[in-house]
């Protein structure tokens, strides 16, 4: 009979839409050395066709989990945690892969010794020409004047969800992520309930991770994307901030939107229509709405 390995690490996926990048992302976690680890897939997307090729990329140490609703990134990965067996989780986005066969080793042992809470790597998005390091500061952060920040463990403020690893206990001590997030601002959020409650947030440049960026998100429309992002980060200002600063930091977002719509009407009319100008005035637009829906309360 074979035993089965107790895995260091669970690595923790969601899939909407992204079985290509997930394939890969999966032939990157195989070529890992000298580490033990599952995956446990929450798929959202309810698609038959998807159901059909997970199932496919399923064995001993790869699960899938089928919602039948779109949970959302937060809800899907606290529906993953729940099926973990390993000491150490690794929240990891499909369109991810780790180039480097020693990199999940070197990953644990560092977060193992180096006293964080949270330990994030470099993301590499090379489509963008792109090197995404932590956050030393907050969204708007800098026009907060009521704000408690000091209260907050270390410097790091936030990493990207793309990647971040944590220990189980942890993770399921704060709950996880929060649930009224859907797809934005959830990072943002638990790296701040992680230094209010943990302790401080780690990154180590030494660790790269390779990251496409907005897979799940490739077929949305423009003005739909900026609204879920403009949400999700409104909804992170009235969590975490003064309601003084939540209202300047809407009041100054509402200002520059405005002048950025009219600006592009202008240049429209004059060089007619971009790509670039439709996707910032549906950046803008979206702006608009939701600062005109924090102001009116």
């Amino acid at each position: 009979m074979r035993v089965r390995v107790q895995p260091e690490v669970s690595i923790l996926i969601v899939n909407y839409r992204t079985v290509s990048e997930l394939t890969r992302c999966l032939q990157s976690l195989a070529q890992q050395q000298d580490v033990t680890y599952e995956v446990i897939i929450v798929d959202n997307s309810g698609d038959p066709h998807e159901k059909q090729q997970l199932e496919a990329l399923c064995h001993a140490y790869v699960h899938c989990v089928f919602s039948e609703q779109n949970l959302g990134f937060g809800r899907a990965n606290n529906l993953a945690a729940t099926y973990a067996n390993a000491e150490l989780l690794l929240i990891l986005n499909p369109d991810t892969t780790l180039p480097d066969a020693t990199l999940l080793r070197r990953y644990i042992d560092r977060f193992k010794t180096g006293h964080v809470a949270m330990l994030a790597p470099l993301v590499v998005e090379s489509e963008k020409h792109k090197l995404v390091y932590p956050r030393k500061r907050y969204p708007s952060q800098r026009l907060c004047k009521k704000t408690d920040f000091s209260t907050l463990a270390g410097d790091v403020a936030w990493v990207l969800g793309a990647c971040m690893m944590m220990r189980r206990e942890g993770y399921m001590r704060i709950g996880g992520f929060d649930s009224d997030y859907f797809m934005y601002g959830e990072d943002a959020d638990i790296c701040w309930r992680i230094r209010a409650e943990l302790g401080a947030i780690g990154f180590d440049e030494g660790l790269a991770v390779h990251h496409v960026g907005g897979a799940s998100e490739k077929q949305a429309i423009s003005l739909a994307k900026w609204m879920r992002k403009r949400q999700g980060q409104y909804l992170f200002f009235k969590k975490r901030y003064h309601v003084e600063d939540v209202q300047r930091i809407a009041l100054k977002q509402r200002m520059r939107a405005s002048l950025r719509l009219a600006k592009n009407a202008l240049l429209n009319l004059w060089c007619g229509p971009s790509a670039r100008r439709l996707d910032d005035d549906a950046r803008a637009t979206a702006t608009v709405a939701v600062t005109a829906e924090v102001l009116v309360r």
